[in-house]
């Protein structure tokens, strides 16, 4: 078995630790590792994101060709684990492999990404409908728009649930200098499919800096920054923090009224449920993968309604502290059962009996 973890070059965002943890689990004791062309070993600082750049202008140039394709050393018959689809464009893909679907937002938001990106991700997928391999999705949510663009005639398309990365939130708290009283929160990259510039006019909307209260986000800079923090700053009481050490980060975790996040376009919703996980109820769009992941234990919202966002957030202030304890414990019972050993046993099984494949299962591989 060989997992292309191509991704890990050039994404360090939620899918990075996803594509780590797997392959800390099965390599290489089960499975081989191959980044890009650069065999098993990936390199780090300067050289990654050098390598990063020349990879993704092979892909921009070559796109799906069937020439120069990478090459592997697997036996005849052995799968492949694509922990991205977009990598699939420079390898043999087989019915007998398996891809790894975060999400298909480039294909049905294509408004919310780069041209090159939604060109490129619609290749990927292209080639993945006409190959027909086994595809794992992190949400029935990103499955459900999958299956409606492409059908369900595939090896077979299997959903397993991602986890809270609880060393993430192990460990002491730090102030955040300069923040103090009640706040809302927000953590996620700062970009147009997150949507912050409806929840910082809900903030607005609602006065909430009149009682007192300040609207906390934090997060890298993505597509759509400067426009998010031009509205930011001119409104009263919201702070953009950037990045934030995770001491700093479990500190606002645990000291927020509310976390908020209004998303247009969610693979999974990590963020909503590391908030559950400490305890704090989130604010997210109805009918999306941040509902789902935190088993409808939320206040849902019109992400293009900023009144709608501004309501929940009213709602979530005037919660006496008896109800804010209830829900907290609620919503940390529900996190703890998203555990990695969850995910990585739910890998296991797949991997080991072939999750009812067409072809031949995969050899068994034993518990560790």
């Amino acid at each position: 078995m060989l997992f292309d973890n191509s991704l890990s070059l050039i994404n360090r965002t939620g899918a990075y630790y996803i594509a780590r943890d797997l392959c800390r689990e099965f390599v290489p004791a089960h499975a081989q590792v191959r980044y890009w062309r650069l065999g098993s070993r990936a390199p780090e600082g300067v050289a990654r994101k050098l390598m990063a750049r020349l990879m993704m202008m092979e892909i921009d140039w070559l796109g799906d060709r069937n020439v120069c394709l990478i090459g592997d050393t697997n036996k005849a018959g052995n799968s492949r684990v694509f922990l991205d689809p977009l990598y699939v464009l420079r390898s043999r893909l087989d019915e007998t492999d398996i891809v790894l679907c975060h999400d298909v937002g480039p294909l049905t938001h294509s408004g919310l990404y780069d041209t090159r990106t939604v060109a490129n991700y619609r290749l990927a997928y292209d080639k993945i409908a006409r190959a027909r391999p086994g595809i794992v999705f992190v949400s029935d949510w990103s499955r459900c728009a999958f299956k409606a663009l492409y059908g369900s005639d595939f090896r077979w398309l299997k959903t397993i649930s991602l986890y809270v990365r609880e060393e993430l939130f192990n460990g002491v708290e730090e102030p955040v200098p300069g923040i103090d009283g009640r706040f809302f929160l927000t953590v996620g990259a700062f970009e147009t499919r997150k949507n912050q510039i409806a929840a910082i006019e809900a903030f607005h909307a609602g006065r909430f800096h009149e009682q007192g209260v300040r609207y906390v986000l934090c997060g890298s800079r993505g597509l759509g920054h400067d426009r998010i923090a031009e509205v930011a700053q001119s409104v009263p009481g919201v702070v953009m923090l950037n990045y934030v050490a995770d001491p700093q980060l479990r500190w606002l975790y645990a000291k927020a009224e509310a976390f908020v996040l209004p998303s247009l376009l969610e693979g999974f919703g990590m963020p909503a449920l590391e908030a559950a996980y400490m305890g704090l109820l989130p604010i997210v769009s109805a009918d999306s993968a941040l509902v789902e992941a935190v088993r409808g234990i939320c206040l849902e919202v019109d992400p293009h309604d900023p009144q709608s966002i501004a309501v929940a957030m009213a709602r979530a202030l005037a919660n006496s502290p008896g109800e804010k304890a209830k829900a907290s414990r609620k919503l940390r019972d529900m996190a703890l059962l998203s555990t990695k050993q969850r995910f990585l046993s739910q890998w296991r099984e797949l991997l080991s009996e072939g999750a009812g494949s067409k072809g031949a299962p995969i050899q068994a591989m034993p518990v560790r």
